[in-house]
């Protein structure tokens, strides 16, 4: 062991010490990063995990792909009205369904307004 040449002990931290604050530091990080990569807040209706996002991605994306064929169908029908039907538009059944609770989308067919019905996605 070294001896200081004017007998004051030598401060060092310890093994255990370091060990100590590598683990705060982790549990910290654990934290952070399950925050930071999309665990929602209790009680709140966004998406909670990176694959409920993407599926929320994909909601959004097949109601845009469902209002331009009601879009296009209604430029097609010589009244202009809008297709009294989603079955009638012949589109994939996944398409007419929300991806993360598989409930079918809520069709107006007088106003041709296609909505979801899951909560957080009525802004869709």
């Amino acid at each position: 062991m070294l001896k200081p040449a004017d007998n004051r002990s030598l401060s060092a931290f310890s093994l255990i010490e370091l060990l100590v604050v590598c683990v705060i530091l982790v549990a910290l990080g654990a934290g952070l990063s399950a925050m930071l990569i999309g665990h929602a807040k209790p009680g709140s209706h966004q998406a909670a995990t990176p694959m409920d996002r993407a599926q929320s991605v994909v909601c959004m994306n097949n109601l845009n792909q469902i209002r331009d064929a009601i879009a296009a169908a209604e430029a097609s029908d010589p009244n202009g009205a809008p297709p009294a039907t989603l079955a009638s538009l012949k589109l994939p059944v996944e398409m007419t369904q929300c991806p993360l609770d598989h409930s079918p989308y809520k069709y107006d067919p007088v106003t041709g307004q296609v909505h979801c019905t899951y909560p957080g996605h009525e802004k869709y």
